[in-house]
């Protein structure tokens, strides 16, 4: 299961990371609901332990991230929807025989 969530992780700290569109895979990743441990699994094994906190501490760090990222793209809206819309412009004729 450590698996799966270091592996998720990874995918969406590849898609912060990037400067240009996120991948189907990051995108896919960043969608995840919120983990539900499987049924029956009992409690983590004592070698486990260090591995699942570092994991937490990440995911939060990961977290912050997303949340002042969301803002700013909230900022960013805000500031393009404040910008006043322009009318096409009427086509122009042009002289090509002067």
């Amino acid at each position: 299961m450590l698996d799966r969530l270091e592996a998720d992780l990874a995918a969406v700290e590849r898609g912060l990371g990037e400067s240009h569109p996120p991948t189907e895979a990051a995108v896919m990743a960043a969608q995840l609901g919120t983990w539900v441990p499987p049924r029956g699994l009992g409690p983590l094994p004592d070698h486990l332990i260090d591995r699942a906190r570092a994991l937490a501490a990440t995911q939060a760090r990961v977290a912050e991230r997303v949340d002042a990222l969301r803002i700013t793209v909230g900022h960013h809206l805000t500031a393009l929807r404040a910008l006043p819309s322009t009318p096409p412009q009427a086509p122009r004729f042009v002289d090509v025989e002067g």
